[in-house]
């Protein structure tokens, strides 16, 4: 009986190493508090050199609701890049309620995000944040490095890696469940690359493929998701006869001059304050990107399709405008510029013409040019190499997913020996708190697979109706 005490006592004994304080996490654009136990990290700046200095990494516990459960840990990854994983985490409620039943909840702000050393670039008062002038895009992009008291170079996914390696040993956690979202599935990947004895279990939520340099690909994944979405109005008997004529709106849009200019004036959509704002096609391209992600935006997107082919641009572009300065309270933008220009960038191809009859057309030049004046790290000598991987993986898709699209998770479960990818109808980015999803990512992490049986719940995943008008979908 003392030998079994003793091993039940075990991961609080280990804990002891990182002194853990009560705390409560919470999300900037949600009322929701969270109770957890918090600690700090101690990293180097540079993993493979000791005398760059250190730095402080803040990471928070939700123990397993069931305390006589002793089941293997989950550590979570956060998009982004430049989310923060403890903010994250308070917004979890499904994952929580399932997962966090049986297991220890561990979550690390990454460096450069959240309470960890956060590379935040300057607020953007006048929310210009679509405005696509390319000096503008290097002036700025130049005042954000300049305003940085670290070198940004050090914050790289390669980094970041051993430093939640570091925190699983702090931790006296022998192995670890891994769950990464969007960009945290890059990290997921990684982490079981470097360290896959330490690696029981995966789920990847919006997967992006290790072999995918982000960026090239951002115009035809957001063109096939907008072509979906539209298919799927044409199939709502609500959504087909209030636009009776999308495609046609869709190919005017589509032949907007890039550089066609409209000024506007309109109310800030959270402030009221009155902005006078000057919008061209590939403004109005981010905004429709912006607003593609989440499925709560996208069934708007016939109704500010059709206002603007019908002449008024402003619906769409305030509707971008309120998703933009939620970003901005989100994401560390400085910590996305690290990693996007230290792992995708340099492994560009040449970007294509610029042509019309497309989406965002000169977004790679865009990144290119930010990454001319951003510092760039130190990444895994096969950063997009073919990998192998032998932990059990879930991996899961929204079928209108703009960014990772559900190929990507067909592609990514091809370097696993043992994988499931499912495909979650009507949905955008991400769907781990969709419908039976939590349910099944419990089941998956307690069994380490699922059943055709199990995931037929996945068909009954509710999608929200388009709205008919600026007051929402049909009564």
């Amino acid at each position: 009986m003392l030998t079994l005490l003793l091993v039940m006592m075990l991961p609080a004994l280990l804990w002891a190493q990182l002194p853990l304080t009560d705390c409560t996490l919470s999300h900037p654009g949600h009322a929701l508090v969270v109770r957890a136990s918090c600690g700090t990290l101690e990293v180097p700046l540079d993993h493979d050199r000791a005398e760059a200095g250190g730095l402080s990494l803040q990471f928070a516990v939700i123990p397993a609701e069931n305390s006589s459960t002793k089941a293997t840990p989950l550590f979570f990854f956060a998009g982004g890049p430049g989310q923060s994983a403890m903010s994250v985490a308070a917004i979890l409620m499904q994952l929580r309620n399932s997962v966090g039943k049986d297991r220890d909840l561990v979550f690390i702000d990454q460096r450069g995000t959240g309470q960890s050393v956060a590379l935040d670039c300057p607020p953007d008062e006048d929310l210009q944040h679509l405005i696509s002038d390319d000096s503008r895009i290097a002036r700025e992009t130049g005042k954000c490095r300049d305003a940085l008291t670290v070198d940004p170079a050090y914050f790289t996914s390669y980094q970041a890696v051993h430093d939640v390696e570091l925190l699983r040993q702090a931790l006296g956690y022998e192995k670890i469940n891994l769950l990464g979202v969007s960009y945290g599935t890059r990290m997921a990947q990684l982490y079981l690359k470097a360290y896959p004895t330490a690696v029981r279990s995966v789920v990847l939520d919006g997967v992006i493929p290790l072999t995918v340099v982000l960026g090239p690909e951002f115009s035809k994944n957001l063109h096939a998701s907008l072509e979906l979405l539209l298919q799927a109005c044409k199939k709502s008997k609500t959504c087909a006869q209030t636009f009776p004529q999308l495609s046609g709106d869709w190919q005017a849009y589509l032949q907007i001059p890039l550089r066609e200019k409209r000024e506007l004036s309109m109310a800030h959509p959270r402030t009221g304050k009155t902005l006078d704002v000057v919008v061209d096609r590939e403004v109005m391209d981010s905004a429709l990107r912006m607003l593609s992600y989440s499925n709560i935006t996208q069934v708007m997107l016939p109704l500010l399709l059709h206002a603007t082919i019908e002449g008024d641009w402003r619906p769409l572009i305030s509707q971008a405008l309120q998703v933009a300065a939620s970003l901005e309270s989100e994401l560390s933008l400085g910590m996305h510029n690290s990693v996007i220009c230290s792992e995708d960038v340099p492994f560009m191809q040449a970007a294509p013409p610029v042509t019309g009859g497309s989406l965002l057309n000169r977004l790679q030049q865009q990144l290119e040019l930010i990454c001319q004046h951003w510092p760039k790290g130190k990444v895994f000598a096969d950063q997009h190499g073919i990998p192998v991987f032998n932990a059990p993986a879930l991996l899961l898709s929204g079928e209108l997913d703009p960014v990772t699209p559900p190929r990507y998770g067909v592609q990514a479960a091809k370097y696993f020996t043992r994988s499931r990818h499912i495909e979650v109808s009507g949905q955008g980015h991400n769907v781990m708190e969709k419908g039976c999803i939590p349910k099944l990512i419990r089941r998956f992490f307690n069994e380490l697979q699922l059943t055709d049986e199990r995931v037929k719940c996945v068909k009954d995943t509710a999608k929200l109706p388009f709205f008919i008008d600026l007051l929402g979908p049909a009564a």
